[in-house]
């Protein structure tokens, strides 16, 4: 006959083989994040260079703004991230949806003004240079995407799909952000489109790739 093993006895078994595991830190994430941006920044800028306004200490208004509000995204996506891998009962994720509706603004204007310029918006020569800037941005992205994925892997988020959507974003919008201040660029078309492509494309990669990636 077996005996009924006692609630210690049990409780001894589940926990057989179980090791501690570091918490996370929000702060450390924190770091762990601006470190992945600033080496991001000083290799691409190290590379290309300084807009030459900015060399000569001028801003352009349209430059300021675009640049302003997808760091802005860039930064409330990347707290979201953070957050959503340390899940809280009572924890808010949609901050960074106000940023990314602010952000929303310049794609829309940039498909109203090429709806009004018509065919010329697509010229061999824009093509180009919008292609140029939508593979350096998705390269500029991808150190803080590896980042914040490797953070929720550590973590245990509970929409991992959603959590992967806003790694994307972040790491998209950071990206466009740290080649926007080479690209010479200030057209609301060329901003609005290709820029906010770089955020499209690395949003939908990670909203795919990501729910794989975690597992716990």
């Amino acid at each position: 006959m077996t005996m009924p093993r006692t609630s210690d006895a049990l409780i001894a078994e589940l926990v057989d083989g179980l090791e501690p595991v570091r918490p996370l830190r929000f702060g450390e994430g924190l770091l762990l994040a601006l470190a992945a941006a600033g080496v991001t920044a000083a290799v691409v800028l190290g590379s290309v260079g300084l807009r030459q306004d900015l060399v000569a200490g001028l801003v352009d208004p349209m430059h300021l703004i675009a640049t302003g509000l997808y760091l802005g995204l860039s930064l409330a996506a990347t707290v979201t991230v953070l957050i959503m891998g340390r899940p809280q009962v009572g924890s808010d994720h949609s901050g960074w949806r106000w940023a990314a509706a602010m952000a929303g603004l310049l794609p829309l204007t940039g498909v109203i003004v090429a709806a009004g310029r018509g065919a010329s918006v697509f010229s061999a020569e824009s093509l180009a240079v919008g292609q140029e800037c939508l593979e350096i941005g998705i390269g500029s992205s991808l150190l803080v995407f590896t980042m914040l994925v490797l953070w929720l892997r550590r973590g245990a988020p509970t929409a991992p799909d959603r959590a992967g959507l806003v790694a994307g974003i972040a790491s998209g919008a950071f990206g466009v952000f740290t080649f926007s201040l080479h690209c010479p660029a200030n057209d609301i078309v060329h901003i609005g489109i290709w820029h906010s492509a770089v955020v499209l494309a690395m949003g939908l990669a990670g909203r795919t790739l990501v729910p794989r990636l975690i597992k716990w």
